[in-house]
């Protein structure tokens, strides 16, 4: 079964992520995250850019706890709409 993770970002539609092929998410500075992937090179990390975090890893944390809870959920619930603790502004694919 697919799980997502699905986000508002500021000023466009939300966000569907793919969350089983995630390798690793890493919260890159206080305002970018992260998330790496298997699979082809031309989508291999999504950087989010969001509001500043003076902690350095609530986003990260945020993120790597909801991932956990999306796979031990079962099929009925494969993309709840996330509430990350600061606003997602941006989406970037390289």
């Amino acid at each position: 079964m697919q799980k997502y993770f699905y986000m508002p970002v500021t000023g466009t539609i939300n966000l569907l992520l793919n969350a089983n092929l995630v390798v690793s998410i890493d919260q890159i500075s206080t305002t970018q995250t992260a998330f790496y992937y298997t699979g082809a090179a031309a989508a291999d990390l999504v950087t989010i850019t969001h509001g500043a975090d003076a902690s350095g890893v609530a986003m990260q944390n945020f993120f790597v706890a909801a991932l956990r809870t999306l796979m031990a959920t079962g099929y009925t619930n494969v993309a709840p709409l996330l509430a990350p603790p600061s606003a997602v502004s941006t989406v970037t694919w390289a």
